[in-house]
């Protein structure tokens, strides 16, 4: 529900997917996302289940990404040239998140706290806790973000044109799967 305040309160556009609500876990919230969607309509879009993410980042339309930092997700929007928003929630999207902010400069962290390991079972405790004004700022900074917003996005382009370079024909990702094909075609011969 933060979220969807956030993003109401930033005054932008928005698709927000959102895969399941769980009325047992927060009383009321399917109420609650009634009348959102009715709020921030012809503004903004919540679309339950499941969207093709890869097909959506690439649409022109795109300017950012709120993610996990799960290592699809985080691969789809930096071929896609998104810069992206990082909301990690388990293990190594901590990592992935780092790789985002830190080193690729193609993102905005939320800053949300970790979650402790001994607390793995406990679904309270491992709820990831962001308010409302916080998701606002972020969107600011990720959206706008002046002359830091700019090269953002201009390095999310190049890793896009990378990305691009990487799979066509010669390059090295499509070598990589050339070398795995062939060591699995001669294992193949060897074994006969």
């Amino acid at each position: 529900m933060e979220l969807g305040y956030g993003l109401e309160a930033s005054g932008r556009p928005f698709i927000w997917v959102v895969k399941e609500v769980e009325e047992r876990r927060v009383l009321g919230v399917e109420e609650w996302m009634k009348k959102f969607e009715t709020r921030v309509e012809g503004r903004g879009m919540v679309i339950r289940g499941w969207v093709p993410q890869t097909l959506m980042l690439g649409h022109v339309a795109v300017g950012g990404f709120v993610t996990h930092c799960g290592w699809n997700s985080t691969l789809e929007a930096i071929a896609a040239g998104v810069v992206m928003a990082t909301w990690p929630h388990l293990y190594d999207q901590f990592f992935n998140e780092q790789l985002v902010v830190d080193v690729l400069k193609i993102g905005v962290a939320v800053d949300i706290e970790e979650p402790k390991l001994h607390d793995i079972w406990n679904d309270n405790e491992m709820a990831v806790k962001v308010k409302r004004e916080e998701v606002e700022k972020v969107l600011e900074r990720l959206m706008g973000g002046g002359e830091e917003g700019d090269e953002r996005r201009e390095r999310a382009k190049e890793l896009k044109e990378k990305a691009r370079m990487a799979m066509e024909e010669g390059g090295s990702s499509w070598k990589g799967l050339q070398d795995a094909i062939n060591y699995a075609l001669e294992s193949r011969k060897k074994m006969q």
